[in-house]
C-alpha cells in the first residue's frame, strides 16, 4: 500500500509558475508557455519532537510531522521564478521597454540638463525656445513686398522748386538795352533801361535792383540815377520764372555832392513827422517836391508801418519809426508814430 501523503490529496491542476495559467497534472508542460511542470520534491527533516517532512509541488509547499500525523505548518512560500525560453509576446515587450529607457535618457540630456545648467549660471534667467534660423533673407511680417531703395538719402537729387510765372507772361527771355555805362558830370542825367522780350510780340514783368543804391539807383522801370557816391554798381533786370539780366554802371558825378547844400534846398518831402492813432485811419500818401524823379522809398520798421514802391503809408503797430526817400543822390527822412 503507498505512503499517504502528510500535505493532502493530489491537486488536479498546477499553476505554471512563469505565465499564471493553471493547467492539468497530465501534462508535463504548461500547455500556455510551454514550459516544464514543476517537479515534485519531498524533503524529510528529524528534531527533537520527531521527523517531518516538506513537499514542494509545483509552488506550493506544504509541512507535515509524521509524528501522529499531525499537521504543524502549512503555507505558500514563493519561490523565484525562473527565466523561461523567449516568446515573441516577451521579446516586443522588452524591446517597447528599451526603446521607452533611451527615449528618456535622450530628453534628459538634451533638454533638462541644458535648463538647469543655464538656471545655475543665471537663476534670474527665463528659458527660452530655440529659434531656428532659415537660409536666405530674414522676413519681417510688419515688411512689405515693395523693393527696397539702395539709393544712399545723399545722392538722391531733390526735385527743383518750379518758379512762378504770372498768367500774363507769355515772354522766355529778354535783352537789354545797355550793358555797361557811365554818368560823369558831363553827363549826370538819368539813364533809362529798357528790355526786348524774346520771342517777339511776347510780354513779361521785370523786377529792377541795384546792387549799392548809395552808388547808383533804379526805379521799377529801369531809370538808373547817379548816387551820393562814386564807384561801380550792378543793376539787374529779372524776370519772373528765373531768367535775369546785368548792367555795369559806373558812377563818376560829383557836381550833386559838392553844391548838395543848393539841391537839398530844393527837395522836400510833403510830411517830415505825423502820428497815426489807430489802427484804422487813412494811409498817408508820401511826395517829393522839387524833382521829377521817382524816389525809392524804404521804411525801418515794417511792424510799426509799411509803405509801397509809391509812397503810400500805412499803420501796423505801436511804436515809432523812420520813413526814408532816395532821389537825385539825396537822402530825406520823415518820422512815423503810431500811439495806439
Amino acid at each position: 500500500m503507498p505512503n499517504k501523503r502528510a500535505t493532502g490529496s493530489r491537486s488536479t491542476v498546477i499553476r505554471c509558475p512563469n505565465c499564471g495559467e493553471d493547467y492539468s497534472v497530465t501534462y508535463k508542460r504548461c500547455p500556455f508557455c510551454e514550459e516544464k511542470a514543476s517537479a515534485k520534491k519531498r524533503e524529510r527533516y528529524e528534531d527533537d519532537g520527531g521527523d517531518f517532512e516538506i513537499e514542494y509541488e509545483g509552488d506550493e509547499e506544504s509541512t507535515s510531522r509524521r509524528s501522529g500525523g499531525k499537521r504543524l505548518a502549512g503555507g505558500s512560500p514563493r519561490r523565484g521564478q525562473g527565466g523561461g525560453s523567449w516568446t515573441p509576446l516577451r521579446l516586443a515587450g522588452t524591446v517597447i521597454s528599451l526603446a521607452i529607457i533611451a527615449a528618456a535618457i535622450w530628453i534628459v540630456a538634451t533638454q533638462i540638463v541644458p535648463l538647469v545648467k543655464r538656471s545655475e549660471i543665471d537663476p534670474d534667467a527665463t528659458p527660452t525656445p530655440p529659434v531656428t534660423q532659415s537660409e536666405g533673407p530674414s522676413q519681417d511680417p510688419d515688411a512689405t513686398d515693395a523693393p527696397d531703395d539702395t539709393t544712399p538719402p545723399s545722392l538722391t537729387p531733390e526735385p527743383e522748386a518750379t518758379p512762378t510765372v504770372p498768367a500774363g507772361q507769355t515772354a522766355t527771355g529778354f535783352t537789354l538795352n545797355k550793358s555797361d555805362f557811365t554818368m560823369n558830370d558831363q553827363y549826370p542825367d538819368p539813364v533809362q533801361l529798357t528790355v526786348t522780350f524774346t520771342p517777339a510780340g511776347t510780354t513779361g514783368e521785370i523786377t529792377w535792383t541795384s546792387s549799392n543804391p548809395d552808388v547808383a539807383t533804379v526805379d521799377a522801370t529801369g531809370l538808373v540815377r547817379p548816387g551820393s557816391k562814386t564807384g561801380s554798381v550792378t543793376i539787374t533786370a529779372a524776370m519772373a520764372g528765373g531768367y535775369q539780366q546785368e548792367c555795369t554802371v559806373r558812377n563818376s558825378v560829383t557836381s550833386a555832392s559838392s553844391s548838395g547844400s543848393a539841391s537839398s534846398a530844393s527837395l522836400s518831402l510833403n510830411k517830415t513827422d505825423f502820428t497815426f492813432g489807430s489802427l484804422s485811419e487813412p494811409a498817408v500818401q508820401m511826395k517829393v517836391s522839387g524833382t521829377s524823379s521817382t524816389p525809392v522809398w524804404s521804411i525801418g520798421n515794417t511792424s510799426v508801418a509799411t509803405i509801397t514802391e509809391g509812397g503810400l503809408v500805412k499803420p501796423v503797430g505801436r511804436g515809432t519809426t523812420t520813413i526814408t526817400c532816395k532821389v537825385d543822390g539825396q537822402t530825406l527822412e520823415c518820422i512815423v508814430r503810431c500811439t495806439f
